[in-house]
């Protein structure tokens, strides 16, 4: 497993295979960010019962600020975890393999995965489709009922770097192992990322469109991810202040940019950060030198997890825990 894991984070530069391209092409999404009455060209959810698992296409219509016209999007310059190799970033387009589209109308891969149909204009590019908005899945309690208010879970993945069918498999795996609480139902959320880091945007959009269909206790929206995830987490949550009431981080991932410096923005958030310290992909030493800036400010709800024995992969165990679910549920904003 740890050899399939670290080439995930390996450069994949293939000349045929041009991201950016000429200005006049569009991104197969046409609202622009920040459009007025945004909310009314938005696509509907479906109708929906309690228990049920959505796919919620809706945000993918929204077109994004470019970060960058460079092909190649991310890579690592002054900043080097000591000990691991320096490693360019670039997205390819994946999500044009088959069975790969994660804009599905259906939350399932594998064997009960069904290839949507685009019909795009002449000008798009779906090269360009990582600026659009988030496709997400979204798993409403048994118990749901909308005259109460329910906590919401959002969870980030990892790379898509070299993605394939077993890796969204395992994603949609790692949402079964989520330990559930009868006593304190949660709404759990996962959005598919095509770019290489998680976008505060885009994700700030996704919790608006869920409180428009669902009733969302607005104190108790938790943040969680694994490996580039878990810097997702960090980024996201420095930047969307005073919107989650804690952060469970899992092996958090180094590159391609340090994380260190966000720890002034986040020093008051309930923290636990859980890592294998023989991780050979994201860096132990700098997820604990994370917590520890966080103690150094001030923060007296960081908690470091180290894992001994344990490398990159090992994913299932740290949210099959109800106590590491338990101590992210117990706080409010």
């Amino acid at each position: 497993m740890k050899k399939i894991f670290l080439f995930l984070f390996l450069p994949l530069i293939s000349k045929s295979q041009k991201i950016i391209s000429d200005k006049k092409e569009c991104p197969p999404c046409e609202i622009i960010y920040n459009d007025d009455n945004i909310k009314e060209k938005l696509d509907k959810w479906p109708e929906f019962s309690p228990g049920d698992l959505l796919k919620i296409n809706s945000l993918t219509k929204i077109q994004y600020e470019r970060h960058t016209d460079s092909e190649f999007l991310y890579y690592q310059d002054n900043f080097l975890a000591k000990g691991f190799p320096k490693l360019y970033y670039k997205i390819t387009p994946w999500w044009k393999r088959k069975r790969l589209d994660p804009w599905s109308n259906k939350p399932y891969w594998g064997k009960n995965y069904e290839q949507p149909e685009h019909n795009f204009k002449n000008h798009i590019n779906d090269n360009l489709r990582w600026i659009c908005g988030y496709s997400y899945v979204v798993e409403i309690p048994k118990e749901y009922h909308n005259k109460k208010k329910y906590p919401l879970i959002i969870f980030l993945h990892g790379t898509t770097e070299s993605l394939n069918q077993n890796l969204f498999w395992h994603r949609e795996y790692i949402r079964k192992e989520f330990y559930k609480q009868n006593k304190d139902p949660y709404i759990y959320a996962a959005p598919i990322k095509l770019d290489v880091d998680w976008s505060p945007n885009k994700i700030k959009d996704l919790i608006d469109n869920i409180k428009e269909n669902l009733s969302i206790d607005d104190d108790r929206i938790y943040l969680t991810g694994l490996s580039m995830g878990g810097r997702g987490s960090f980024i996201v949550a420095a930047k969307l202040k005073n919107t989650f009431a804690s952060l469970f981080v899992v092996a958090p991932h180094h590159g391609p940019y340090e994380y260190i410096s966000l720890a002034k923005e986040l020093k008051d958030l309930p923290i636990l950060i859980t890592h294998g310290d023989i991780d050979e992909t994201s860096s132990f030493k700098i997820a604990k030198k994370m917590a520890d800036t966080l103690i150094s400010l001030g923060s007296k709800k960081i908690i470091f997890k180290r894992r001994k024995n344990i490398g990159h992969t090992s994913w299932y165990e740290p949210y099959r825990d109800s106590a590491n679910i338990k101590w992210m549920m117990s706080w409010k904003k």
